[in-house]
């Protein structure tokens, strides 16, 4: 292990993908974060490094790392449509008694009205304004728009570009894709997928896929 700089919190990686890049970013970008290593379920990342950070193991070495006195984590995982690997990471790390920090970029424009969650990330150049409310775990990617008064679940996935207009709620475990637009007042229900581009202006079920403009669904809800 190499050790923390002195007066930054050390902080392990889990992941070693792309997104683990940008969040590293963000943490650097932030200041008063060491990022001490990576761990991945890849074992041929094992050994590599991202922005200069070794990647030193698989997740059942987090139990070591907290023998070795870190107690923070942040999730390196994406979220491509299925949500489901973020939140067992997450999940993860919170029964082995690890904090997941919050990792929000100098450059978001985050209202000090809005509420934020335990362990969200805000990327760069994203912005969430005044009355937003964020659950636990959310992703709001790189230049993504989080209107006023949006209500976002557990384990969400805002996509790079994708806008939310005023009084949108968006149920736990959805994906907003890729440069996405959600008229106000819609619902997206829990475990929805937008597709990239769409342009959402009803509500969108429980479980359902929708893409297009206007989106029109390629995989109908679950049944209640």
């Amino acid at each position: 292990m190499t050790p923390a700089e002195p007066g930054r919190l050390p902080v392990l990686g889990l992941g070693a993908g792309g997104h683990a890049k940008v969040v590293i970013d963000a943490l650097r970008a932030r200041g008063g974060y060491d990022v001490v290593a990576l761990l991945d379920a890849d074992a041929k990342t094992w050994g590599t490094r991202v922005l200069d950070v070794p990647v030193t193991g698989g997740d059942a070495t987090l139990a070591e790392w907290r023998g070795r006195g870190v107690r923070h984590v942040f999730v390196g995982v994406g979220g491509a449509r299925d949500m489901a690997p973020r939140r067992r990471v997450y999940e993860l790390a919170r029964a082995q008694g690890f904090d997941v920090v919050c990792a929000i970029h100098p450059s978001a424009v985050v209202s000090p009205l809005a509420e934020i969650g335990d362990a969200a990330t805000v990327l760069a150049a994203a912005v969430i304004n005044a009355g937003a409310r964020l659950g636990v775990h959310v992703l709001v990617n790189t230049g993504a728009i989080v209107e006023h008064d949006c209500t976002l679940g557990d384990h969400v996935h805002i996509a790079t570009g994708a806008r939310l207009a005023s009084t949108v709620v968006v149920g736990a475990g959805a994906h907003i894709g890729l440069g996405a637009s959600v008229r106000q007042l819609v619902r997206i229900g829990a475990g929805a997928v937008v597709g990239a581009g769409a342009v959402v202006i009803d509500d969108v079920p429980d479980g359902a896929v929708v893409a297009g403009v206007p989106a029109r669904p390629l995989r109908s809800g679950r049944r209640r």
